[in-house]
């Protein structure tokens, strides 16, 4: 995904958070239901953390910078 792992400022509002298990799944479903408002934000303004959770399993963490958080996004 645009964005993955992007500086995107100093203060990117934390907007979706998925944990395993399912986070993968639930990522890929919450991406469907805000395309619209993911759309509006500049690519520059994005970034997709992911990485393995202590007990195992996939986490997924999405950020906007804050001059591009729409309430519509946050989970």
């Amino acid at each position: 995904m645009a964005g993955e792992l992007l500086p995107i400022g100093t203060r990117p509002r934390l907007v979706a958070s998925f944990d395993p298990p399912g986070a993968a799944e639930a990522f890929r479903a919450w991406r469907e239901r805000h395309h619209d408002v993911l759309n509006a934000v500049p690519p520059e303004a994005l970034r997709v953390e992911y990485g393995r959770a202590p007990a195992g399993g996939l986490y997924v963490r999405v950020r906007v910078a804050e001059e591009h958080t729409a309430q519509d996004l946050v989970v």
